[in-house]
């Protein structure tokens, strides 16, 4: 028995409601904000269940131990709940069965919903709850069979909201168009993320830019996404997009300008030097080295406006992958003064956060250079010609720059897998 999405905005206004919130993950980021609902006027009470998210390495592989599998199959928390749940003698055999059932099927989090199932059961027996809140009920199979349990309606945060502090590239692939989406239809509320994303949400009503760090945070709640049966939280991207409810914002008409604009066209380059903990390695591999870049400069500064943006940690809102510096910014001093670094142009233009720079220099531009991450998402967005150096990684395993990388603008979107197919795409699509 699910609620209309409008009444996180309206239902406040009569009375103060008793809200409980139930959610299955820990992180933030996968949690609606309970602030907000006592804000307008109710009075809330949190559980949340702990979720497997925990068991995870940041690179994606389970971690075995002894107690992790304990943790997972026999923990005493579970047991515990269970045999609670027998033993209750306010619940019908078929309320008890029920209630397991939708625990071990939450996906992504069956042992931590069976852990608080009966917390969850003794939370809305204490009191007259008015409202079940959770951030999304996709697989949280919990969540509407308390509700019908109870006679109590619930809310999912992203029926009408998002809110997100994980890694730009993810955030760029699913919660950015579906807010976008959101907003079309006419039912999106409030968009929460990191500091400086204004301008990725535009189009919000209401954009709160709170003081998160980014981290690695699975997508797996969002509509776009496809997970495997067995494996709610898939470490990687999907092979196909469902876009069902995504559209991605127009960019490149909405921050075209006057400002930056030179006698050549502007050609970006954007690269990164970091660590990469999804990768086996755990190295740097998809960068293009100082030597490699200077030979693309040479390709193309005579022809073009170049611009390379390269954040350093003061631009932007760093996540787990530290920066750290290839000795690429001094290369380009002192061998080809003519091309302007991002920091430069920054500098004369102080007025603009460093994300809206990047936007508005993108809206301007048709030939972008990039590497595997989260600039590759940004100029993929702008149309024109995108080139992407990506050797090893999620997007090249599911083939992402040819299946969908185009959706975001209908950008020629061209995939170099080594360093030399990427000298040979510039000269090829960007140098005639």
């Amino acid at each position: 028995m699910q609620s209309d999405e409008s009444e996180w905005a309206g239902n406040f206004e009569s009375k103060a409601l008793e809200i409980a919130v139930i959610e299955r993950f820990p992180a933030p980021s996968r949690n609606c904000d309970p602030d907000e609902a006592a804000a307008n006027g109710g009075n809330v009470e949190v559980l949340r269940l702990g979720g497997d998210e925990r068991l995870m390495r940041p690179n994606g592989r389970r971690m075995v131990s002894r107690e992790i599998v304990r943790r997972a199959t026999l923990s005493w928390r579970c047991v515990s709940s269970l045999v609670r749940i027998m033993i209750d003698s306010d619940l019908s055999a078929r309320h008890k069965r029920s209630l397991i059932v939708s625990a071990l099927a939450t996906r992504g989090a069956p042992f931590a919903s069976l852990e608080g199932a009966y917390d969850a059961l003794q939370l809305l027996r204490s009191k007259r709850f008015d409202q079940i809140d959770c951030f999304s009920a996709r697989g949280f199979a919990l969540t509407p069979m308390l509700s019908e349990l109870f006679g109590v309606p619930y809310r999912e945060f992203l029926a009408s909201g998002t809110r997100y502090f994980g890694e730009f590239a993810f955030e760029l692939l699913a919660v950015v168009p579906y807010a976008y989406w959101l907003h079309r239809e006419g039912r999106l509320r409030v968009t929460q993320s990191s500091a400086d994303t204004g301008c990725l949400y535009y189009f919000s009503p209401k954009h709160q830019e709170l003081a998160n760090r980014r981290t690695y945070v699975p997508v797996s709640e969002y509509p776009s996404t496809r997970t495997p049966s067995t494996q709610f939280d898939f470490h990687g991207f999907s092979k196909h997009l469902d876009t069902t409810q995504w559209i991605a914002p127009p960019y490149k008409s909405i921050f075209a300008n006057e400002t930056f604009k030179w006698p050549k066209p502007v050609c970006i380059i954007s690269n990164k030097y970091t660590p990469e903990p999804s990768l086996p390695s755990g190295e740097a591999v998809n960068f293009i080295p100082v030597a490699v870049l200077m030979e693309l400069l040479e390709l193309l500064q005579d022809r073009y406006q170049v611009v390379y943006v390269r954040p350093q940690s003061g631009d932007i809102v760093c996540d787990h992958q530290p920066i750290e510096d290839p000795g690429d910014l001094a290369a380009i001093q002192s061998n080809f003064p003519d091309v302007l670094t991002i920091q430069q142009v920054h500098a004369d233009h102080p007025e603009l956060s460093f994300n809206e720079l990047q936007m508005r220099l993108f809206a301007n531009c048709e030939h972008f250079v990039s590497v595997l991450g989260g600039s590759a998402f940004l100029s993929s967005y702008f149309g024109g010609k995108s080139i992407v150096f990506a050797h090893e990684g999620w997007e090249v395993s599911c083939n992402a720059y040819k299946n969908w990388f185009h959706l975001f603008s209908g950008a020629q979107v061209f995939h170099a897998a080594t360093l030399n197919q990427l000298l040979e795409l510039v000269r090829r699509e960007i140098v005639p």
